[in-house]
């Protein structure tokens, strides 16, 4: 594989070290450079305690898990936020992992509470779990989001703990809303899906972020291979590895020749911002492809998107985030070409995961 990828996580961690002492607060986005920064953490704040975890886990320092314990314990107070579709992103770099590393009970404990504040939003009669309500100057009452699948994890995870039979039962209705609604003939799939919110019925494809209603927002592209694989992994669903692959063949198909994704594959011309992000989320879902399959192709295409973004995005300064050049959300003006606490975290989650993947004579993974 080569040097490059022990170099680019020695810089990435270097980074993370200069962020952690620079902030007191959750780091959200950066602007011109500079982190934004917030108190409670808004949806991203399990991605910088997950970084802080992954940091410990390489360095074993007492600051660092200092630091990994306090961001994930003021997360917990958001545990039973009923309101927030994105508890899966917000507790399982925080609290499960902390758990997983350390054992300790109370970061177990505010996972499945969250996990059953994430359930609880389930509509049952129109099988989904909303994503917004009024937001950003619009009524997106009914709004089915492709990111949701990112937070499903949550949901297996507390169900293989005893947390309760239900949870499954959400999991499979959300996963099936989606793909019979979200994802295309060709692989694609719609950022967001609306209903009627009285009535559950469906009223078409939209979205907040991407060119268009009918484009492809590559950030979305990637949260669905990647929250489809890892659900693949957990549940052994033969539906969920197959959706995830015909959305990664998309993905693969229009990557362009540097690597680096496009923040929309169906944006046009040569000055079109780059989502750096998208290709570190899209990395570490070919990790688990390659995991569930064996394919080779798989692990040859997180390589290829990890070394592309280590030399084209990987900081190299002393200032911003981890990773370079993602756009957050062109149509609204935030964070184009800019760091962002979601690909930093699975820039570095992705490099240290496929620096560990031991390959036996036959391309396959050794578990």
């Amino acid at each position: 594989m080569g040097l490059w990828i022990d170099d680019a996580i020695a810089r990435a961690l270097s980074r993370l070290k200069g962020i952690a002492a620079e902030t007191a607060d959750f780091p959200h986005i950066t602007e011109n450079g500079t982190w934004q920064c917030t108190p409670d953490g808004v949806w991203t704040g399990g991605f910088w305690a997950g970084l802080l975890w992954l940091a410990w886990k390489t360095d074993q320092e007492d600051r660092t898990l200092k630091a990994a314990t306090a961001f994930t314990d003021r997360l917990l107070l958001r545990a039973e936020d009923k309101h927030n579709h994105d508890l899966g992103f917000m507790f399982f770099p925080s609290a499960v992992r902390g758990w997983q590393l350390t054992g300790e009970q109370r970061f177990h404990e505010g996972a499945i509470r969250a996990a059953y504040a994430l359930a609880g939003q389930f509509n049952t009669r129109a099988g989904y779990i909303p994503g917004w309500g009024f937001f950003g100057g619009e009524d997106w009452s009914g709004s089915v989001l492709v990111d949701t699948l990112m937070n499903l994890p949550l949901l297996v995870w507390a169900a293989e703990r005893g947390a309760g039979p239900g949870l499954m039962d959400v999991v499979h209705r959300q996963v099936e809303t989606t793909l019979r609604n979200h994802l295309r003939h060709d692989g694609s799939v719609f950022h967001v899906y609306r209903f009627d919110p009285a009535s559950g019925q469906p009223r078409g494809g939209d979205t907040y972020q991407g060119l268009a209603p009918d484009s492809s927002w590559a950030r979305g592209q990637s949260w669905a291979i990647t929250g489809l694989g890892i659900l693949a992994q957990m549940t052994g669903a033969p539906e969920y590895l197959a959706a995830s692959e015909r959305v990664a063949a998309y993905f693969l198909d229009h990557l362009p020749a540097d690597g680096v994704p496009p923040w929309d594959f169906k944006a046009t011309g040569n000055d079109q911002p780059k989502d750096s992000a998208a290709g570190a989320i899209a990395s570490y879902g070919f990790q688990k492809l390659f995991r569930v399959t064996g394919n080779r192709m798989y692990f040859d295409a997180a390589s290829k998107l990890l070394h592309a973004l280590a030399s084209t995005c990987g900081n190299k300064t002393d200032r911003g985030g981890l990773l370079l050049h993602s756009t957050a959300d062109l149509p609204h003006g935030l964070g184009i070409d800019e760091s962002t606490m979601y690909g930093d975290f699975y820039y570095l989650k992705s490099l240290i995961s496929l620096k560990t993947m031991s390959l036996d004579a036959g391309g396959r993974h050794v578990h």
